[in-house]
């Protein structure tokens, strides 16, 4: 059974008048199994958001169905199974960010014991425990996403709907989402997401999805899609000069472009963590 089903979903937003404006969703099936971090990627507009709420009972489809570990979206079963951050932070102004939690770990059902330990356990994942007794309307973008982070987290659900979710942080923000949503997985957690930023996909996801204008375009894991036919890219370490140079010269003796050669790049992201990712205070600002 998968965690996940799309079957053929299609959604049409119409004016006041009921004149058909924008189709969100054109034919659109999917799969996502248990314990999968699924990537859904697109430009906007291309149907990602719609297909999320639709999964979580905010919207109806006009045809086709959808399915969570397969409970019918909206449903209590549902519900309880489903954690789902959308694209803006809708949180509580004028609550701190602890009253937040316990307030979240109410509405899911946990006692009020359980909802203070597991609201204090998730600040102090999150980063946002020097932070838990301030009010939410003075918190930055970063700290809020933080903040809606743990908010999903709270009822310990099974399926995870996460749209842009590093939206607003810097990259150790980001750093630590990514490695929040492998430890997810490792617990048999099941994680969808979307993203602009395609090396968040790139570095957690087991498979993605590409679409547009509504439309599945492709679908496959990472090493199907970007997988170079015709090159090959060979790594040695220590870099000695003398045997790179003799690999370099028997290439070309057997007939072969040597395209590039040197020390490989950092990331410039790996290059910020390794320059601030000591800094306490970075995490809470």
């Amino acid at each position: 059974m998968p965690a996940l089903e799309l079957d053929n979903l299609s959604k049409t937003f119409r004016d006041f008048f009921g004149r058909r404006r924008v189709q969100a969703l054109d034919g659109l099936s999917m799969s996502i199994e248990k314990g999968e971090v699924f990537g859904v990627l697109g430009p906007n507009g291309s149907g990602k958001s719609t297909a999320f709420k639709i999964c979580v009972g905010l919207l109806r489809p006009d045809s086709g169905s959808a399915r969570v570990l397969d409970f019918a979206p909206g449903s209590l079963a549902a519900r309880k199974a489903t954690g789902y951050l959308p694209e803006e932070s809708t949180l509580l102004p004028f609550l701190t960010a602890r009253e937040t939690l316990r307030l979240m770990g109410a509405l899911a059902g946990l006692t009020r014991q359980a909802s203070v330990r597991r609201a204090d356990e998730l600040l102090e994942r999150v980063s946002l425990r020097d932070a838990a007794d301030r009010r939410v309307k003075g918190f930055s973008k970063g700290m809020q996403r933080r903040l809606g982070v743990a908010s999903v987290l709270m009822g310990d659900p099974e399926v995870f709907i996460l749209d842009e979710p590093t939206s607003g942080l810097d990259p150790l923000g980001a750093r630590d989402m990514k490695e929040l949503i492998v430890e997810l997985a490792r617990k048999g957690k099941t994680i969808v997401i979307s993203s602009h930023l395609l090396g968040e996909i790139e570095n957690v996801c087991h498979r993605v999805a590409f679409l547009n204008s509504g439309k599945l375009l492709k679908l496959g894991t990472l090493e199907e899609l970007l997988r170079e036919q015709g090159s090959y890219e060979l790594r040695v370490s220590p870099a000695h000069p003398e045997a790179v140079k003799a690999l370099e010269e028997l290439a070309r003796a057997r007939g072969l472009t040597v395209e590039r050669s040197g020390a490989p790049l950092a990331s410039l992201e790996s290059f910020y963590v390794k320059m601030l990712g000591s800094d306490p205070g970075a995490k809470s600002r």
